[in-house]
């Protein structure tokens, strides 16, 4: 039997200061000089029954666990909705201040992450203020704006992993409609890193883009939910390439795909709410040598020690020697070297996870393949971001996110390939208990 759900959504703007450190890129000089649009957090409540569920999706890189067990209680506190029923996910555009989760590429702003912080908790009560009736359509389709940017085809010279149409290419559309048929707000799921432009002012990238073409259309508010878009980056006229046309360009030809697909929604047929979670150990590879830790610590200090060069430049040394350092200092452990817990949402036929990591898009057509879910959307950096979580492949053939990725995190060492698999086996756990064992 179809069923109704009740539905709100807000909305607020995130847009930072000129002055505050940009994150994404490492070698982009300067901090934010303005803004080319807005940078937002959407609010959606959700409610069946006795259970309320709440998705946030932000204008940001990341969030670090530490500080979303802060954003989570205050949220419960102030909203009654408790913190396993909250989904926070990150569109992480590479356009974004720094929060803490890269901090070799820039300082955090207390006062701007306060900022965002009171705007989720004022958008989360309006939308909780604001709910309605709603019925839920579900729609699938796929999109080629992303390319496997590990492929030879992609960056000559790199890994050679795959051909470039090797990504997770399921667009996932989800609209909430009124008894008119009337769309409430659309939901939207993709996986592709955001990082079409790498100039000093923010930006939303090709997020904000789609956002807008869906609701120029609709009258409605669109959300984004990125995905499984570790390996993946906007397709470039030129290897390496990007621009603000860029991102503009792949924003709004994913959101007429949205468009064309939603003549093809179908109404979900059922109108559960409900929300569980299963946690997943991770595990580090092994580091690189105690002696090149000692060499690249040495060629660090040096270059600390001459202080010539950029700020920008001898920030990059100093997070050198802090890499260094860590991989001298680090003691093997017997268990696991982090746990996470990975939640799902169920609303209706639709299910959503979130994965704290830059999750692979093999991860991503093999987490589809197997879902227990008539519909899923994978919320890639949410719910924190610990950095990358390579497959096997990718292990196996290097290239950035195996070799250097895990510096800019704070990390000693890569993620081994059993923290991504381990990933994947938590997701289908709590989906399997919102929608039947397996």
């Amino acid at each position: 039997m179809t069923g109704q759900l009740q539905v709100g959504f807000a909305r607020r703007d995130i847009t930072p200061s000129p002055g505050i450190d940009l994150s994404g890129f490492g070698f982009r000089f300067g901090a934010n000089l303005g803004s080319l649009e807005p940078l937002e957090v959407d609010v959606l409540a959700v409610s069946e029954g006795d259970q309320t569920l709440l998705l946030l999706s932000f204008d940001l890189i990341g969030l670090t666990i530490e500080h979303l067990a802060d954003l989570r209680a205050r949220m419960a506190a102030e909203t009654g909705v408790p913190g396993a029923n909250q989904m926070w996910a990150c569109t992480h555009t590479h356009g974004g201040p720094e929060t803490g989760v890269l901090p070799s590429m820039g300082e955090k702003d207390p006062d701007y992450l306060d900022f965002v912080e009171e705007a989720a908790v004022a958008a989360a009560i309006e939308a909780l203020g604001r709910m309605s009736t709603a019925n839920l359509w579900l729609a699938r389709g796929a999109s080629y704006m992303g390319a496997n940017r590990r492929s030879a085809a992609f960056r000559p010279g790199g890994p050679e992993d795959g051909h470039i149409n090797d990504i997770d290419a399921a667009v996932v559309v989800a609209e909430f409609r009124n008894a008119d048929r009337k769309p409430i707000v659309t939901l939207v799921n993709y996986s592709c890193h955001p990082t079409g432009s790498r100039e000093s002012v923010s930006t939303s990238d090709y997020p904000g883009h789609m956002r807008r073409t869906i609701s120029e259309v609709t009258g409605a508010p669109c959300l984004y939910v990125n995905g499984a878009g570790g390996d993946v980056n906007q397709r470039f006229d030129g290897a390496g390439y990007r621009s603000v046309s860029n991102a503009r360009h792949h924003g709004i030809a994913l959101g007429r795909t949205v468009l064309d697909l939603r003549s093809q929604l179908r109404q979900s047929s059922t109108s559960c709410a409900d929300a569980a979670s299963s946690s997943a150990d991770l595990h580090y590879a092994d580091p690189i040598s105690q002696a090149e830790a000692r060499r690249i610590l040495a060629v660090g200090q040096r270059a600390l020690e001459a202080t010539t060069g950029t700020a920008q430049r001898l920030r990059i040394q100093a997070h050198q020697v802090d890499f260094a350092r860590r991989v001298l200092d680090w003691q093997p452990s017997e268990g696991p070297d982090l746990t996470v817990d990975i939640q799902a949402l169920r609303m209706g036929d639709l299910a959503l996870v979130a994965i704290p990591s830059e999750f692979f898009s093999a991860d991503g057509r093999a987490l589809r393949a197997e879902t227990r879910s008539p519909e899923l959307m994978i919320a890639g950096w949410s719910n924190g971001l610990v950095g990358y979580t390579p497959t096997r492949r990718a292990m196996a053939t290097g290239g950035y996110e195996v070799d250097d990725a895990h510096r800019w995190y704070g990390h000693h060492a890569a993620w081994a390939p059993v923290s991504g698999d381990n990933l994947r086996e938590a997701a289908l756990a709590s989906i399997s208990h919102l929608f039947g064992e397996r």
